[in-house]
C-alpha cells in the first residue's frame, strides 16, 4: 500500500506538471530527431540502466549474501529491480526525495540492513560526483591542456586528502569508548568503517561508474544536438550542466525548471551571448527531460515485473570497521 500510494503521488506530480507544460514547442522538438536518433538515445539510457544494476552488484558484493533469483545478461535481476525503481522515484519526487526510497528498497529485496543500504547510496553518490567533475575538466569543449591537467590532480589530490582524513578519524575512534559506542557516535562510527569497505573501491564500480556517465551523456548530447541544431561538443556541455544542476537538493516535483536551467547553462558557457541558437535550447533540454522521465517509468513498470528472491539468505549485518590494504 505504501508503495502504491508513494507512486500514485509521484505520477499526479507528472501529469499535473505535463499538463500545465507548454506541449507544442516540446511536440515540435520531437519531431524534428531522426528515428535513427531517438533509437540511439533509447539504446544507450537502457544500456546505461544495465551498467548501474551491474555497478550496484559491484559495491554491495551481492554475489557474497545471497544467490540472484535470476540473471539477464549476467546481471542480477533483484540489483536491477532495485535501481529501475529508484531511478524513478528519483526522477519523479521533488526535493530529490525519491532518495530516501533507495535504502527501503535495498532492505525489502536484497535484504540489507538500513545503515549499509544508506551507506552503499552515500558512496555512490560521492562517485557520480567524482566521475562528472572528472569528466567536465577532461572533456569540457576550450579547457587548455594544462588547466585539465591541472584540474584532475586537484581533483585526485582532493579524493585522496578526504580519504586520508576518514580513514584517521577511523583510526581514532576507540572500541573502547563510551561517547563512541552511543547514540549517533555509534552510528558515525558504523558508517566510517561502511564507507571504507573494500567493495566500495573496487576498479569495477569505478569503470562501471564512469562507463554509465559517459554513456548518459552522450545520449543526452546526441538528442540535444539533433534537436537545436548545435555542435556535438557544445551539447554534451549541455547535458553535463543538467546532471550536474540535478544533484543539488533543491529541486522541483519530476526536476522541471533545474535541469533544463542546467542545460541552458551549459550550452550558453560555450556559446556567443547572442547566438540565436541558444532559443532552441529550453525546448530542445525540456524534449530530452520528458524523454528521461518517460524512460525511467517504462523501466520501473518492467522492473515491479521482475522475479524477486525469498530464498535463504547468509545474513551480512552491519560491517565491521575495516579498510582496504
Amino acid at each position: 500500500m505504501k508503495l502504491a500510494l508513494a507512486w500514485a503521488f509521484g505520477m499526479a506530480l507528472l501529469g499535473w506538471l505535463l499538463s500545465n507544460t507548454p506541449i507544442a514547442p516540446v511536440i515540435e522538438a520531437i519531431h524534428r530527431p531522426s528515428i535513427t536518433i531517438w533509437l540511439l538515445t533509447l539504446c544507450g539510457l537502457l544500456l546505461s540502466y544495465g551498467l548501474r544494476g551491474a555497478r550496484l552488484q559491484v559495491v554491495l558484493g551481492l554475489d557474497t549474501h545471497h544467490a540472484p533469483p535470476q540473471r539477464w545478461l549476467g546481471l542480477r535481476t533483484d540489483a536491477l529491480r532495485v535501481i529501475l525503481l529508484h531511478n524513478a522515484a528519483v526522477n519523479l519526487l521533488p526535493m530529490r526525495a525519491g532518495e530516501l526510497s533507495f535504502p527501503w528498497l535495498a532492505a525489502r529485496e536484497l535484504r540489507l540492513p538500513m545503515s549499509r543500504a544508506l551507506v552503499c547510496l552515500m558512496w555512490m553518490r560521492l562517485q557520480d560526483v567524482a566521475v562528472l567533475a572528472g569528466l567536465g575538466l577532461a572533456l569540457w569543449p576550450g579547457l587548455t591542456l594544462v588547466a585539465r591537467i591541472a584540474g584532475l590532480l586537484g581533483l585526485v589530490l582532493c579524493w585522496h586528502g578526504a580519504w586520508w582524513l576518514l580513514k584517521r578519524l577511523l583510526n581514532l575512534a576507540s572500541p573502547g569508548d563510551q561517547a563512541a559506542t552511543a547514540g549517533w557516535h555509534n552510528l558515525a562510527l558504523k558508517l566510517k568503517a561502511a564507507m571504507l569497505e573494500p567493495s566500495h573501491h573496487r576498479p569495477a564500480a569505478w569503470g562501471l561508474t564512469l562507463a554509465n556517465w559517459m554513456l548518459k551523456l552522450a545520449a543526452g548530447a546526441t538528442l540535444l544536438s539533433a534537436i537545436s541544431q548545435i555542435s556535438w561538443p557544445v551539447a554534451w556541455g549541455g547535458a553535463l550542466g543538467g546532471e550536474l544542476a540535478a544533484i543539488f537538493p533543491i529541486q522541483g516535483p519530476a526536476g522541471f525548471g533545474t535541469y533544463e536551467a542546467g542545460v541552458w547553462a551549459g550550452v550558453a558557457a560555450l556559446l556567443e551571448r547572442e547566438s540565436p541558437l541558444l532559443a532552441h535550447v529550453v525546448g530542445a533540454a525540456l524534449a530530452l527531460h520528458v524523454c528521461f522521465l518517460i524512460c525511467a517509468v517504462c523501466a520501473a513498470c518492467v522492473a515491479a515485473l521482475l522475479p524477486r528472491s525469498f530464498g535463504k539468505t547468509k545474513i551480512q549485518g552491519d560491517l565491521p570497521p575495516r579498510h582496504p590494504g
